[in-house]
């Protein structure tokens, strides 16, 4: 990934810094390689990435066989919840929030990060 997209990603992901209840964001390519993080240390980059393009992967396979689209993946856990978007057609946004959070904020966000991508600004 070329320094200039590189940068837009990382301004974009700078907006949902004000949001609170975000433990970690990822911008992950359709292989499963992370390219941009900003998880806990605790998380292992490369596995978080990799797990996240292959759970969205399938359920696009899902998704294909119902004839219809994936909106986003939601996977909870017992103090997190784990939200997998297409950003565009290269690259998956996965966010890592607490179970807790109010996702109608969140959501208002990411899908403007994701119009602006489709609209060619971030990619």
């Amino acid at each position: 990934m070329d320094s200039s997209l590189r940068e837009t990603y990382n301004n974009e992901l700078d907006k949902l810094d004000f949001l609170g209840g975000i433990t970690g964001t990822a911008i992950v390519n359709r292989n499963g390689l992370t390219l941009i993080s900003r998880l806990p240390r605790d998380v292992e980059e490369r596995k978080f990435g990799a797990l996240a393009a292959t759970m969205y992967g399938a359920m696009e396979n899902v998704a294909i066989a119902l004839r219809t689209e994936i909106i986003h993946l939601t996977v909870e856990f017992d103090e997190n919840q784990i939200i997998i978007m297409a950003l565009n057609n290269d690259h998956l946004i996965v966010t890592l929030i607490e179970s807790n959070f109010d996702l109608g904020l969140f959501l208002i966000e990411i899908e403007e990060i994701i119009k602006n991508s489709k609209k060619g600004v971030v990619a």
